[in-house]
């Protein structure tokens, strides 16, 4: 009897695996066929797969499953397979569930149907701007000077600091002049793989930084290419020129 049984199964999973290969959908009542001949949640999962078919179970049909015996794993297989949805992943110790160092052969060749590509992760890597050097102005007013660096446009680094204040009385015009001495500092920021423009700005005012307006005192712009684990290092000189400008090299 029980070998008849294993023919007789044979013969029924044939049947289905020639309708799979001509594309035929399967329908709940053949599923529950499978089920009472005891074939596996593997073997029917692979018929299901290979035949593209899709269930929308009713409740009646949940019990006329349970009832030919399926797992709660296949009902709830049929009932989540939508086209474009993952593959699934067979319970531990089923016929063709991965095992560890496995893969199962459910799963490859659909893992991306359907699915959209994760989109790619973003590498950084550190620029480091060394400028070595002072710029030096003097004026009765009360001024800030604004050192700030923009990669791409976008502000990544900004001080107003001094480093050196001193007053001293001019004898052509009896005024008090401050004189304030300015020493950039490096600074390190983390930017993206790929090609950036780098801009160094000084801003020297009664006011504060605009973002839009202090982009006209660029001082030093360069274009550098940061690629995955090398980082960019600039290793600068500035100084105030005759006319008073900063210029960095």
């Amino acid at each position: 009897m029980e070998s008849r049984a294993l023919v007789l199964c044979s013969v029924v999973v044939g049947v289905f695996l020639a309708a799979a290969a001509f594309g035929q959908p399967m329908t709940i009542d053949e599923v529950v066929k499978l089920v009472d001949k005891d074939v596996s949640d593997a073997l029917i999962v692979s018929l299901i797969e290979k035949s593209n078919s899709y269930f929308y179970l009713t409740a009646d049909d949940i019990i006329t499953l349970k009832d030919a015996g399926a797992s709660d794993y296949l009902a709830n297989y049929m009932i989540g397979r939508t086209p474009g949805s993952a593959p699934p992943t067979l319970p531990s110790g089923e016929a063709g569930a991965a095992g560890p160092g496995d893969v199962n052969v459910h799963t490859t060749g659909r893992a991306s149907e359907g699915k959209p590509e994760p989109p790619p992760v973003t590498k950084f890597v550190d620029l480091t701007v060394n400028v070595a050097g002072t710029y030096a102005v003097s004026s009765p007013a009360d001024l800030n000077i604004l050192y700030a660096a923009f990669v791409d446009g976008e502000k990544k680094y900004y001080v107003d600091q001094w480093t050196g204040i001193s007053s001293f009385l001019t004898p052509e015009t009896g005024h008090t002049v401050t004189k304030r001495v300015f020493e950039p500092k490096s600074f390190t920021v983390k930017v993206p793989t790929g090609q950036h423009t780098l801009s160094l700005v000084l801003w020297t005012g009664p006011g504060f930084i605009d973002d839009n307006n202090a982009k006209a005192y660029v001082v030093y712009t360069k274009t550098f290419t940061a690629a995955e684990g090398q980082p960019v290092a600039l290793n600068l000189t500035g100084q105030t020129d005759a006319s008073g400008k900063f210029i960095i090299r």
